[in-house]
C-alpha cells in the first residue's frame, strides 16, 4: 500500500559533474510558469563537503534543481565565502529538466558553505547529504546515513521579514536526549553587510507559558557566512526538547541536523518563517503523511505555539484515500511546545494517513517518522502553503539487478476541505524527456490524501531518476512531499523532500475568520 515496506529496495540517480551544460532541445515542455522580470533565487543555508556533525561523518552535499519553465534557462550557483559570495557555475538547463552537481564538483571548500542560486526562470531545489561519500549519487547505495532538505525560495525568505525589517525563523524542535544532539545552521544571506543573529531556546515543559527562554545565543555573521550552534553546548543539559526563535537583522536562513550516531541516525529540519499575515486569526497546516505501526513506521509531531496567547488547536487525521478518521482538540500554552505521538490518537496498527492541524494562534510543526527496527528516521516540516504548481527536484524508482536501491513514493494533502481535487503528476529526466507516455492522475479526497509508490507504477521503468511535477487547478492546492528510503543502506538510508516552487514552502499563512 505504500513505500514503507520491509522489501530491500534499490534504485538509480543520474548525476552531473560539469559546470557548463548545453540545453536539450526536444524536450517535453511543461505548462510555463512565466519567465520573472528579476532573478529568482533558492538559498541553501549550508551545503557540506566533508563535514563532520555530532560525531557523524563525514558528510557530502548533493544539489537537485528543476527548471519550472518551458524555456531554457540559464541557472547560476554561488557560493558564501568570508564576506562575499563567490559564483563558482552557470547551467543552462532544458524547459523543464533538472540537474543534480555534487558539491566536490562544485569546489566548495570543507567543510562545507552555503549556496545560492540565481535563474530568470522559476526554479525549485533540494540537497541530499550522505555519508561517507557514494560513488553512486545521487544514488544513496554505500553510504552509512542519509539525509536532506528542501531548500528556502525568495518568497520564504521574503516571508520571514518583520515589520522592523528583522528577519524571523522557527525551527519547532530541536534535542539532547536519548542519545540524540541536534546542531543548528544560521546563515546570512546577504550581499553586502553584517547580520547580527540571536537564537533564544524555549522548553518544551513550558507549561506556564510564562518561562522565558533556557538560553540565548548570538551571533555576527559576515555575507554569505554560516555559523553552527550546537545546541547540547548551548543549553548545558542532556535530556533536553524544545523549540528556538531565529531573529536576525536581514535575510537569514536556518536549519537543523538531528542526529543518533550510535544507530547511525540523522534528520534535517529546514526553519519556518515565524511572520503571521496581517489580521490573520485562523493557521492551518498540512501534514501529508502519518503512520501508526505501518511496517515498523511510527510517527509523531512536534508542534510549537509561536504566539503570546493559549493555541486553540484541532488535529484531523484522515485515512489514504479515504475520510476523517478522527479528531482531537488540545490547548498549547504561548511559547511552548509538545509532542503528539500518532498511535495515540490513532490507535488502528497499519494506519497510513495525513493530518490537518487548525490553530487560532501561529503554529509550526515538524512531523517524525522514526522506524526503529531498521534504524531510519524521516523528519519535514507541516506546510501552510497550497501549492498549484510545485516539483520535487530528484525521484527514484529502484533497480536492484544494478545495485541500486532508492525508492520514491510522493504523498499529497488536498488543502481544499469541502471538495476533492485531481491533481497531475510528471516524471521528468535530466534532458527534459517525459517517463511516461500520459501524465498520472491522481485523486485526493476533500480535506484527505493518496499517494503513489514508484515501485507499484509500473509505467516507471527500473533504475528511473526524475523530477516530479506536481499542479492542480484547485486555487486552495495542495501540499505534497517525497519520501525516499534505501534500506541497503547500513544505517539510516531515508529522506524526505517537498514539493515547492515559487510559492515558497516554509512561510507561515494565516486567514481571517469567516
Amino acid at each position: 500500500m505504500s513505500r514503507f515496506t520491509d522489501r530491500r529496495r534499490p534504485a538509480r540517480f543520474l548525476s552531473v559533474l560539469v559546470v557548463l551544460v548545453s540545453g536539450v532541445f526536444g524536450a517535453v515542455a511543461p505548462a510555463s510558469a512565466g519567465m520573472p522580470d528579476e532573478p529568482q533565487e533558492f538559498f541553501f543555508p549550508w551545503v557540506p563537503n566533508g563535514e563532520e556533525v555530532n560525531s557523524l561523518g563525514p558528510w557530502y552535499g548533493k544539489l537537485s534543481f528543476q527548471n519550472l519553465d518551458d524555456q531554457t534557462c540559464a541557472v547560476s550557483i554561488y557560493i558564501g565565502r568570508t564576506g562575499s559570495w563567490l559564483k563558482v557555475a552557470q547551467l543552462s538547463v532544458a524547459a523543464g529538466s533538472s540537474r543534480t552537481i555534487s558539491a566536490n564538483s562544485l569546489a566548495i571548500p570543507s567543510p562545507g558553505a552555503p549556496v545560492r542560486l540565481e535563474a530568470f526562470c522559476p526554479v525549485t531545489a533540494s540537497l541530499k547529504m550522505v555519508t561517507p561519500d557514494s560513488r553512486r549519487s545521487p544514488w544513496s547505495d554505500g553510504a552509512t546515513t542519509v539525509s536532506g532538505y528542501t531548500g528556502l525560495s525568495s518568497s520564504d525568505v521574503r516571508a520571514a521579514e518583520s515589520a522592523d525589517g528583522s528577519s524571523i525563523w522557527y525551527l519547532p524542535i530541536v534535542q539532547t536526549n536519548s542519545d540524540w544532539n541536534s546542531v543548528i545552521r544560521v546563515t546570512n544571506f546577504k550581499q553586502t553587510g553584517g547580520a547580527d543573529v540571536r537564537l533564544r531556546f524555549y522548553s518544551a515543559d513550558n507549561i506556564s507559558g510564562e518561562s522565558g527562554a533556557v538560553a540565548e545565543v548570538e551571533r555576527t555573521l559576515a555575507p554569505g557566512v554560516s555559523a553552527a550552534i550546537d545546541v547540547l553546548e548551548e543549553v548545558g543539559t542532556e535530556g533536553w526538547v524544545g523549540f528556538v526563535q531565529i531573529v536576525g537583522d536581514g535575510p537569514i536562513g536556518a536549519y537543523t541536523l538531528r542526529s543518533k550516531p550510535a544507530a547511525r541516525m540523522a534528520i534535517t529540519n529546514m526553519a519556518t518563517s515565524g511572520v503571521p499575515e496581517p489580521e490573520a486569526d485562523q493557521y492551518l497546516l498540512a501534514a501529508p503523511l502519518l503512520f501508526t505501526a505501518y511496517n515498523g513506521w511510527n510517527t509523531g509531531i512536534n508542534l510549537a505555539n509561536l504566539g503570546d496567547e493559549q493555541a486553540d488547536i484541532t488535529i484531523r487525521y484522515f485515512e489514504v484515500a479515504g475520510g476523517l478518521a478522527r479528531e482531537v482538540e488540545l490547548q498549547l500554552p504561548p511559547h511552548t511546545m509538545r509532542y503528539i505521538y500518532t498511535p495515540n490518537n490513532v490507535d488502528e496498527e497499519g494506519f497510513v494517513g495525513s493530518a490537518m492541524i487548525e490553530s487560532n494562534q501561529p503554529i509550526t510543526a515538524a512531523i517524525d517518522e522514526v522506524k526503529y527496527e531498521t534504524v531510519e528516521a524521516i523528519s519535514y516540516i507541516a506546510s501552510s502553503v497550497g501549492q498549484v504548481d510545485a516539483a520535487i527536484p530528484v525521484t527514484f524508482r529502484e533497480d536492484p539487478l544494478n545495485g541500486r536501491h532508492d525508492n520514491s513514493g510522493i504523498n499529497i494533502q488536498n488543502m481544499n476541505p469541502d471538495n476533492p481535487q485531481t491533481v497531475e503528476i510528471q516524471l521528468i529526466t535530466n534532458t527534459g524527456q517525459s517517463v511516461l507516455e500520459q501524465p498520472f492522475l491522481l485523486t485526493l479526497p476533500a480535506g484527505g490524501n493518496n499517494f503513489v509508490y514508484f515501485p507499484s507504477w509500473d509505467a516507471i521503468p527500473p533504475g528511473t531518476v526524475a523530477a516530479a511535477r506536481i499542479t492542480s487547478q484547485d486555487p486552495l492546492g495542495f501540499v505534497a512531499l517525497s519520501n525516499d528510503v534505501n534500506y541497503a543502506v547500513s544505517g539510516d538510508g531515508s529522506v524526505t523532500f517537498m514539493a515547492s516552487g515559487e510559492a515558497g514552502y516554509y512561510r507561515l499563512l494565516g486567514s481571517p475568520s469567516q
